[in-house]
């Protein structure tokens, strides 16, 4: 089969931008459920959570059935693991709305954890790592994973790591014209969003303010090219993001209903190579993992933000969409703070800095990188402001974030 690599690609991740204007947002919010007895979490007791929100006028949303979804569109499941459960909600124009649905379904969730001494926690690494077991969703594209992370992972500290972790990842619509300036400069931003949201401390009591980070990159992904980590490319065009994905690597495809696993190969070699057997339906399969991706559902994923406190959980995506509201003005003081403090280093090393729990003054004069950050802020602030709906108030924890330079993880300790 002749499939050229770039028109696929094209068709499958950017073709649903060319209609779509700033302005809808989607979440995800993950959370580590722990048993407050300090013991492994009951797994049939966890599960019984979407029979009980099936009694609700919740339905099945996967063949598998480890996905329920209401008539919103809102999804409840665990993510990878028991220890870890996720609400997906849907896109809309309005992320007070969201909140709103959000907070009716935590609340009955957290309760009917509760009656087993089990709970939900705003953090985004698991504190009882050393007392629980994988506790594994055996959904096929879990199972898949979980497969080539212990083959292709032997020798890495945790291959099981995605049971441990959980995030709030923002999905934003963004307009195709729009696209590579969006895409080059929340990459740029990665390592402000970890100065305000890094949750989530290591399993090994080491000094990391977002251990997450760790974890990805240094699992059996770090050996498929630019499918985790950062993104350290400009895009001057939509043919730059199209090469970009090109660049990256597959490691599975679905065969008979099946998965199959396979050495990391480039997309563009995978699928232009007779050799490998390509489907034009492997893209559908196509992973990855990166701090701020182009999804197939035509979206800009923000997907490196930690699980926050209860009293900030929209608190990233709040910024992500006050920023993408007002993004002239946030690439405006982008430029103007690494022109000004001489800034060389690349969104992985800046984040890295921030991620690994350096000292802030490897960056630049740290009231220099506070009163930048209160900037972003304010503009996140003027942007959701001119959307007229009340989400600004959602920024509110980030101003003390921004004055203090101490992301939630410090703010505790």
């Amino acid at each position: 089969m002749n499939i050229k690599a770039y028109d696929l690609v094209y068709d499958a991740f950017i073709k649903k931008f060319e209609n779509k204007k700033i302005g809808t947002i989607g979440v995800e919010l993950e959370f580590p459920l722990v048993n407050l007895d300090g013991g492994d979490v009951d797994t049939f007791f966890a599960k019984n959570i979407l029979v009980e929100f099936k009694k609700e006028g919740f339905k099945n949303a996967d063949d598998e059935g480890y996905f329920i979804e209401n008539e919103k569109g809102d999804v409840l499941s665990f993510d990878n693991s028991y220890n870890n459960f996720e609400f997906s909600l849907n896109y809309g124009n309005n992320l007070m709305d969201i909140k709103k649905r959000f907070d009716i379904y935590f609340d009955k969730v957290q309760s009917y954890f509760k009656k087993q001494n089990h709970t939900l926690l705003g953090i985004g690494t698991n504190p009882n790592k050393k007392k629980i077991k994988q506790n594994h969703v055996d959904f096929s594209t879990y199972n898949m994973v979980d497969n080539f992370l212990k083959t292709f992972g032997k020798g890495t500290k945790y291959p099981d790591f995605p049971a441990y972790l959980s995030s709030v990842q923002t999905h934003l619509d963004v307009g195709l014209k729009t696209l590579p300036l969006a895409y080059t400069y929340f990459a740029k931003l990665d390592f402000v969003r970890a100065i305000l949201f890094s949750n989530s401390p290591s399993f090994d009591g080491k000094k990391y303010r977002c251990y997450r980070d760790f974890l990805w990159e240094q699992s059996a992904f770090s050996k498929c090219k630019n499918i985790t980590g950062k993104v350290d490319y400009e895009f001057d065009n939509v043919s730059d993001i199209v090469n970009f994905i090109l660049s990256k690597d597959m490691f599975n495809k679905k065969r008979n209903g099946k998965y199959e696993i396979f050495e990391p190969v480039n997309l563009k070699e995978y699928f232009e190579n007779e050799k490998y057997g390509a489907l034009k339906s492997d893209i559908e399969e196509y992973l990855s993992f990166k701090t701020v991706e182009v999804t197939r559902r035509g979206t800009l994923e923000v997907r490196g933000d930690c699980t926050q406190p209860f009293d900030s959980l929209f608190a990233p995506c709040a910024f992500n969409l006050g920023i993408i509201s007002n993004l002239d003005e946030a690439i405006g003081a982008v430029d103007d703070f690494f022109f000004e403090n001489e800034i060389t280093l690349s969104n992985t090393e800046l984040r890295n800095i921030v991620a690994n729990g350096e000292k802030y003054n490897k960056i630049c004069d740290e009231d220099f990188l506070s009163a930048f950050i209160y900037d972003l802020v304010e503009i996140a602030e003027e942007g959701l402001i001119k959307r007229g709906i009340g989400e600004e108030e959602l920024l509110s924890p980030l101003y003390k974030r921004a004055a203090t330079l101490k992301c939630p993880m410090e703010e505790e300790n």
